[in-house]
């Protein structure tokens, strides 16, 4: 939260009664009795943004303290095309970040200036050692007021949360600082190319529809039920789980946050901290949440301080999220605790399954819009028949299209068997793996010094299964 409480102070730091910063640091460029200013902590939303302003804005017209800067080299941006406005492809830029010291910048033709400061000795945390860090804002000019400040923040704070018709912002949670940090901004890919059954798709959309109505939320709101939508998209890998989140993003205007509750420093306060402080009117991923707890909320992930009853508060709230569209994502539903996935957690369950001809048709015409229609039947009965009762997900039959983005189609009809032998090989290259994992454990079983030489029952089974999938393959 930004604040005007004093800093505490202590042995090493200047023993400030009412003001959270040195007068004598800014002297003589700021007056402390003809100022307003205002605290910024280091875990609130806007100190980054903060940061990443200032160094774009200085006055360079004369220094104010030390012209100091920080780079943070991981932050993902999107190169653009400046002919065609098109996202062309992502690259890893650094960005400059105000450092400590006073910095003079400008905002919307105000001189403003900022006190970056670290204050006393490390302590311990959590993570590492770290000092109190915070950030104090200066207006000078005869009419200013915290007012001024409390303005220039929430700008800042908006213009990162903004959406522009046909993109949106992904999110990440910082567990380190306690704050969502940007990634970058994506141009939304239209929700007719994410190939699923048409009733699938149809239904969620009618889902959502009904939901971001404005009768809904007044529904909600009469009744004293938190605003947001719970779904779990659950099925096959490769099915278009993401690819739909990211069209869900662009559909509806609202910026994606995702969530690593694996993460080894997610705390419950953490996960708590990071679902508060989602804005409105956004979808919240939390993928692979299989990968936490068991059926019966054993930890899968021994060294996470995570709970299970963590969890299950963050995803009901404190006081509801105002609007929020919540999407868990599996690849194995029937490994989830009952209590994780009941009314009111989760609203709507969506499957994802393999490729089924109507989708095999879809992508054919999506790739070949040009070509007769009647060839997507075609080819959708050619590879049916390839298949012999296989299945494949959707991104391995998009896989195909690509590589086939130089063919017409009928070449891509006549070329189906290439898809039965990239699955072959990329199944006997899986198992070969294993194999491989399984006798470097047994040789380090046998080269150990206990006593009970003998495989393990699971891993004997497991070995044996494998052995019989290789023998199985058709390669």
């Amino acid at each position: 939260m930004v604040s005007l409480a004093a800093v505490p102070a202590d042995d090493h730091a200047p023993a400030y009664d009412v003001i959270p910063f040195d007068p004598a640091v800014i002297a003589p460029t700021v007056d402390a009795d003809k100022c307003a200013f205002l605290l910024v902590s280091a875990g609130d939303r806007s100190y980054r943004l903060i940061l990443e302003y200032v160094a774009d804005h200085l006055v360079t017209k004369s220094a104010a303290g030390l012209r100091s800067f920080e780079v943070d080299a991981g932050t993902t941006k999107r190169r653009r095309n400046s002919e065609d406005d098109e996202d062309t492809e992502a690259a890893k830029t650094s960005t400059l970040l105000a450092g400590v010291g006073l910095h003079r910048f400008e905002w919307e033709g105000q001189e403003l200036f900022c006190l970056r400061q670290l204050i006393g000795d490390p302590v311990g945390t959590e993570r590492a050692a770290a000092r109190l860090e915070n950030i104090v804002l200066f207006a000078t000019h005869a009419d200013a007021t915290e007012t001024t400040l409390h303005s220039f923040v929430d700008a800042l704070v908006a213009a990162s949360q903004a959406t522009k018709a046909g993109y949106f912002t992904i999110f990440q949670w910082k567990v380190n600082c306690g704050c969502w940090g940007q990634t970058q901004k994506v141009k939304a890919r239209r929700i007719e190319s994410v190939i699923l059954p048409r009733d699938v798709k149809s239904s969620l959309a009618d889902d959502i529809d009904d939901f971001v109505s404005d009768d809904t939320k007044a529904f909600y709101a009469e009744h004293g039920i938190p605003y947001k939508r719970s779904y779990l998209f659950h099925g096959v890998p490769g099915a278009g789980k993401t690819s739909l989140i990211q069209a869900m993003a662009g559909q509806y205007g609202r910026n994606l946050y995702f969530l690593q509750p694996t993460h080894p420093e997610m705390t419950d306060d953490s996960l708590r901290s990071a679902v508060e402080q989602v804005p409105r009117n956004s979808i919240i991923v939390m993928e692979d949440i299989d990968a936490l707890f068991g059926k019966y909320r054993e930890k899968k992930v021994a060294q996470s301080p995570l709970t299970f009853s963590g969890l299950l508060n963050a995803l009901d709230g404190v006081g509801g999220p105002d609007g929020h569209i919540i999407v868990l994502t599996t690849n194995f539903r029937n490994q989830l605790d009952d209590a994780l996935i009941r009314n009111g957690r989760v609203d709507v369950h969506v499957a994802f399954e393999h490729t089924v001809p109507e989708q095999m048709e879809a992508m054919f015409r999506a790739f070949y819009p040009s070509e007769d229609g009647a060839k997507a039947k075609v080819f959708a009965e050619a590879l049916v028949a390839a298949l012999r009762g296989r299945q494949m997900s959707t991104a391995a039959l998009q896989h195909f299209f690509v590589t086939q983005r130089r063919k017409s189609g009928d070449e891509a009809i006549a070329n189906v068997g290439e898809i039965v032998r990239n699955l072959d090989d990329r199944k006997k290259q899986a198992v070969d793996d294993a194999l491989e994992r399984l006798q470097r454990a047994k040789e380090e079983e046998d080269e150990s010094d206990d006593d009970d030489e003998e495989v393990d029952d699971e891993a004997k089974a497991l070995w044996k299964e494998l052995e019989d999938r290789l023998d199985r393959l058709e390669c």
